[in-house]
């Protein structure tokens, strides 16, 4: 049946409604002197190639000579759950507040493969557990480090530590991470607990990688990272001298409360019991080369299984 002409009158009225609204929503930003589109994409961390056709659509009427921006002039964003702003996420605890991981360096980064698009990782740092001092600005190193390597691979991250004076329990993570989790249901997710003691003055640090007794995942996930920091040394036979169980209260009631599969990585101390530790090249981007790899062979090895 054909509609009236008040009844096309009220649809157009709506569909114009809904699309300024979903405008208002979208992010501005303001052109300055030698802008262009593609500058303007880049530094919003933006895929160029898939969302330009979207940006001329939501400016037209604000450039000129089919791609000139004007100098001064309020240009709006694509919504781009994709961008490398949107999946690269810090989260700042007491109040789990959100922020993007890079800002000022997002034309930097560019996709490099599409490897990790169903993966999602948590990389949990300053977390309660006597990590102080100088030793913070590695760890945030290597966190950062390792999210720029996932991200460009396709991953979303998330970067966790505190901003509170008094240290936090890791239980306090458990309910910002599980709320992520579910979010993100069908997707790989690891939870990587990185904890440093002044490794920065040191040519070498020991490393240990521990994982929850209970969980298999969490074994594979520990032994494919060991396998990378010991690849010189660690033999398949000799995988389980170095494999170690957290056995700490706090830890195990963590592991028994959160649904990611988790690991942990403490660098800079020896391990206080009998197993063995690896002696690792104290440099930030060595280690969260290391770890990357790590993350890339277990879920190459978890993919492959399930398929």
């Amino acid at each position: 049946m054909a509609l009236s002409k008040n009844s096309l009158l009220v649809l157009f009225t709506l569909l114009s409604l809904n699309t300024i609204l979903a405008q208002d929503s979208l992010q501005t930003v303001v052109a300055k002197d030698g802008d262009g589109i593609f500058s303007i994409l880049r530094n919003e961390g933006i895929d160029i190639v898939k969302y330009y056709a979207e940006f001329l659509e939501l400016n037209e009427s604000k450039i000129k000579n089919g791609s000139h921006l004007i100098v001064g002039e309020e240009y709006l964003i694509p919504d781009a759950p994709d961008s490398f702003k949107r999946r690269g996420t810090k989260v700042i605890m007491p109040d789990a507040k959100e922020a993007p991981i890079f800002e000022e360096e997002l034309a930097s980064l560019k996709i490099k493969d599409s490897t990790l698009k169903q993966a999602v990782f948590y990389i949990l740092t300053d977390n309660g557990r006597g990590v102080l001092g100088d030793s913070k600005k590695s760890k945030d190193g290597i966190a950062t480090r390792m999210a720029r390597k996932l991200l460009q691979s396709s991953a979303r991250v998330y970067l966790l530590n505190s901003s509170s004076k008094d240290s936090l329990e890791l239980i306090d993570f458990a309910t910002v991470i599980n709320k992520k989790y579910l979010k993100h249901t069908g997707d790989y997710q690891r939870l990587l607990v990185i904890n440093t003691h002044d490794i920065s003055a040191k040519a070498k640090t020991d490393v240990a990688v521990y994982h929850y007794a209970e969980s298999k995942e969490g074994k594979e996930f520990a032994d494919n990272i060991l396998k990378m920091f010991g690849k010189n040394t660690i033999k398949l036979k000799t995988l389980n001298e170095y494999s170690e169980v957290f056995v700490n209260d706090k830890d195990v009631t963590f592991a028994k409360n959160i649904l990611p599969t988790i690991t942990f990585i403490d660098m800079g101390t020896k391990s206080t019991n009998n197993k063995k530790t690896l002696k690792v090249t104290t440099n930030m981007k060595n280690i969260a080369d290391l770890i990357t790899s790590g993350i890339l062979s277990d879920y190459s090895n978890t993919v492959f299984e399930d398929n």
